[in-house]
């Protein structure tokens, strides 16, 4: 996944764009061949760097949109879910 993708997404998340937008966005990177793995492992970064808790919990919903933790229509990466849930139990 290139910088340039990185970003957009990373901005997506940052801003008020509502999910479904995201997933669009997701869904593209998806066509464009970019894998459940390469946006995960992305993912798990930002978590990392998270300024406040309320940007790390958008990475969350984000992640599990990416992972297939979701409704069946939500999902990207549909029968490749593989990637565990971002820093661990949530609740």
């Amino acid at each position: 996944m290139n910088a340039e993708l990185q970003q957009k997404l990373e901005a997506a998340i940052k801003s008020a764009r509502p999910l479904d937008e995201i997933v669009a966005l997701l869904r593209h990177y998806k066509e464009q061949g970019i894998t459940q793995g390469e946006v995960y492992s992305f993912l798990e970064a930002l978590h990392q760097r998270a300024p406040d808790e309320a940007t790390d919990d958008r990475i969350l919903e984000v992640a599990d949109f990416v992972a297939g933790s979701c409704a069946s229509h939500m999902k990207i990466w549909a029968g490749e879910n593989g990637e565990t849930a971002l820093g661990g139990q949530r609740g």
